[in-house]
C-alpha cells in the first residue's frame, strides 16, 4: 500500500507537522516507527548534545592529567591516553537489563558512571588541546568543529584552512579573517558568502575578485570599491582612506558594510552550489537533499545539520566522514553504518543504536564508553543469539513501558533521548545559537540550564581603554586581562574577560587590523548574526514579474532583495 502524507501535532511544541511518504519509506526501511517530535523540535533535541565552545578545567581521572574538557558534570573525563589504554574497560560497568523500568533510565544510569572521553577528538592533533569536535589538526586554539586545519583561532565550522581567525562556516581559506560562509580566500577580511577572493575587505557574495572593498555581487572583478570600477592606485588612496588600523575607522566601515551594503544587494534565495534537487541552506556538492543546514557532498540526506560525506541518512547533528543509513544521531562519523539514536560513535560503528561514546564497536544496544567491541546490552557482554533476542524484547519494553520525561513527554522505542538527559545546560550548546531562549523559557520547557560559574578575574584593562590604532600595540597587551563589554552575559556564553595570546596579536599586527573588544564568544555571536535561522518558508521571487517559487531561509518579512537562481544569476553574472 502506497504510504500518504500524515499530519501529526508534535509532543514539544504542540504545533502540526507532516510526515511524507518519503520519510515512510525510510522509517520502513530501517524499520523504526515515525517520529513523534517535529523536524524543529528534533533538530533543538540533538543540539542539545552538542556543546562545542563551553571548556573546563577538569583532571584525568586515572593518570590524573590536567585536561580542558567540554563536561563539567561528576563523571570521569580520561585523557586520550587513558580512555583507548588497557586500564580499564566499558565492560566493567555492565549492567543487567531489567523490565520492571523504563530502558532509557538505565541507560541514562549507566551514561552517569562511565568515563568519557575528555572532549571529542579524532586523528592527529598537535597543540590543539583548546578545541572540542576537533579532527586532524595543529596549532588550534579555541575552535570548533574543526577538519584538517593549522594556525587557526576563534572560529567554528572550518575546513581544510590555515592561519585564520574569527570565521565561520569556512572551506579552504587562508591569511583570512572575519570570513562567514565563504571558500578558498586568501587575505580575505570581513567577507560573507565569498568564493575565490584574494587580497580584500568587506565583501559580500563575490566570486573571483581582487583588491576590492565595500562591494557586493561582483564576479571577476579586480580595483572596485563601494561597487565601482577605480583604477589601481585610485583604489589604493580610497583604501588607505578608511584608515582600517584604527578600531573607530574599522567600527564605521562594518556599519556601513552591515546597514548599507548588505541590506541594498541582491539575495540569492539559498547559499547552494554544485547541487540538485536539494531544499536548505549552505548545501555544497550534494544531490537529494531535504531541510538540510551545511551539507557538503551528501546524497539521500533529510533533516540534518553539519554533514561531511554522508549518505542515506536523517535527522543527523555533525554526523558522516564516509557514514551512511545514520538515523537521529549526533556526531555518528567515520564509515558509520545503520546507526540510530547515538551520540559520538567513531571509527567504523556499525549498526549500534542507543549507544554513546563507542569507537568501532559494532552490534550495540544501549552502550556507553565501549572500545572494539560487539553484541553488548548496557555494556555487558551477550552471545550473538541472545544479543538479537534481548534486543527485540527491549524494544518491546520500550514501546509498552517508555520513558516519561518531567513535562510528560513520552519517549519510545523510535525517539532520539530525553531533553533531561543531556550532560549539557541548553545554553553551552548550539541549540542556544540558532534557537536561543532566555532560562526561564529553558526550564518553562524542561530544558537542561547550566549557570555559569562566576570568574574572579583580575582586570586590568577595560576594551575601551584599548589603543585605538594596532600601530601603537605594544607586547605588553599579552600580560593585560581585557574587559568584555557583554559582562559575561550567558546569552552570549560571555566569558566576562580575555586576553590577547602571541599569535593573534601578531596576525593583527602584520595585517593592520585592530584589536578586538569583545571575548571570542561574543565576537561568535556577532558573526552569527550573518547566518539565517535554520527554518524554511515559502516565499516567490522579488524580482519584478516573476513567479517563480522556492523554500527559503529568509522569512517573508525579512527586508533583503530575495531572487530565485535564474533571476539572480541574470544580475550578477
Amino acid at each position: 500500500m502506497e504510504n500518504k502524507d500524515e499530519n501529526k501535532i508534535c509532543q514539544n511544541c504542540k504545533k502540526e507537522f507532516t510526515i511524507e511518504p518519503d520519510d515512510f519509506n525510510f522509517y520502513e526501511k530501517i524499520k523504526v516507527p515515525p517520529p513523534t517530535f517535529c523536524p524543529e523540535c528534533r533538530m533543538i533535541r540533538r543540539m542539545i548534545w552538542r556543546n562545542m565552545r563551553s571548556l573546563y578545567r577538569r583532571e584525568c581521572g586515572l593518570c590524573k592529567k590536567r585536561l580542558i574538557s567540554m563536561y563539567s558534570d561528576r563523571t570521569p573525563v580520561y585523557c586520550s591516553g587513558c580512555f583507548f589504554g588497557d586500564k580499564w574497560s566499558g565492560i566493567d560497568y555492565g549492567m543487567e537489563v531489567s523490565f520492571d523500568k523504563p530502558f532509557l533510565g538505565q541507560l541514562d544510569k549507566l551514561l552517569k558512571s562511565v568515563p568519557r572521553l575528555f572532549s571529542y577528538t579524532l586523528g592527529n592533533l598537535i597543540n590543539s588541546e583548546f578545541s572540542n569536535y576537533s579532527v586532524n589538526n595543529k596549532n588550534v586554539y579555541l575552535a570548533y568543529s574543526v577538519v584538517d586545519c593549522e594556525d587557526v583561532m576563534y572560529s567554528e565550522i572550518i575546513d581544510k584552512s590555515k592561519n585564520t581567525f574569527d570565521s565561520y562556516s569556512v572551506n579552504k581559506i587562508d591569511s583570512c579573517s572575519y570570513n562567514v560562509d565563504c571558500e578558498e580566500n586568501y587575505n580575505v577580511h570581513y567577507a560573507i558568502k565569498c568564493t575565490n577572493c584574494m587580497d580584500s575587505y568587506f565583501l559580500y557574495d563575490c566570486r573571483n575578485c581582487q583588491n576590492c572593498c565595500l562591494s557586493s555581487n561582483l564576479r571577476n572583478r579586480q580595483y572596485v570599491f563601494r561597487n565601482k570600477k577605480v583604477s589601481k592606485e585610485e583604489y589604493q588612496k580610497l583604501f588607505n582612506d578608511l584608515n582600517l588600523n584604527l578600531y573607530i575607522s574599522f567600527e564605521k566601515t562594518k556599519n556601513e558594510f552591515d546597514e548599507r551594503l548588505i541590506n541594498n544587494s541582491i539575495h540569492k534565495y539559498a547559499n547552494i552550489q554544485n547541487s540538485k534537487n536539494v531544499t536548505g541552506d549552505y548545501i555544497h556538492n550534494s544531490k537529494n537533499a531535504r531541510n538540510v543546514f551545511d551539507l557538503r557532498n551528501g546524497e539521500n540526506i533529510t533533516f540534518s545539520v553539519r554533514q561531511l560525506n554522508a549518505k542515506d541518512s536523517y535527522d543527523c547533528q555533525g554526523s558522516g566522514l564516509g557514514s551512511e543509513l545514520i538515523y537521529e544521531s549526533n556526531a555518528a562519523t567515520q564509515n558509520g553504518y545503520k546507526d540510530f539514536f547515538c551520540y559520538q560513535t567513531a571509527q567504523g560503528c556499525k549498526e549500534c543504536e542507543y549507544s554513546l561514546l563507542l569507537r568501532n564497536c559494532s552490534n550495540c544496544f544501549g552502550c556507553v564508553g565501549l572500545l572494539n567491541s560487539e553484541y553488548c546490552v548496557l555494556n555487558r557482554k551477550y552471545k550473538k543469539e541472545g544479543y538479537f533476542e534481548m534486543v527485540e524484547k527491549i524494544k518491546r519494553h520500550m514501546m509498552d513501558m517508555p520513558y516519561i520525561d518531567k513535562k510528560g513527554r513520552i519517549y519510545k522505542y523510535g525517539e532520539f533521548y530525553p531533553f533531561e538527559m543531556s550532560p549539557f545546560g541548553y545554553n553551552e550548546t548550539t541549540a542556544n545559537d540558532y534557537f536561543p531562549i532566555t532560562k526561564e523559557e529553558a526550564i518553562q520547557a524542561g530544558y537542561p540550564w547550566k549557570e555559569r560559574e562566576k570568574r574572579d578575574y583580575q582586570i586590568t584593562k577595560k576594551s575601551e581603554d584599548l589603543p585605538d590604532s594596532i600601530l601603537d600595540v605594544k607586547k605588553d597587551i599579552l600580560n593585560e586581562v581585557i574587559f568584555c563589554p557583554n559582562e559575561g552575559n550567558q546569552m552570549f556564553q560571555c566569558t566576562t574577560a580575555f586576553k590577547i595570546v602571541p599569535n593573534e596579536l601578531q596576525f593583527y599586527q602584520q595585517k593592520k587590523l585592530p584589536l578586538p573588544r569583545y571575548c571570542p564568544n561574543c565576537r561568535h555571536y556577532q558573526r552569527l548574526k550573518y547566518r539565517n535561522p535554520m527554518h524554511l518558508y515559502s516565499r516567490k521571487c522579488m524580482k519584478e514579474n516573476c513567479q517563480n517559487e522556492f523554500k527559503t531561509s529568509y522569512a517573508p518579512d525579512r527586508p533583503e532583495i530575495v531572487y530565485c537562481e535564474s533571476c539572480y544569476n541574470k544580475e550578477v553574472y
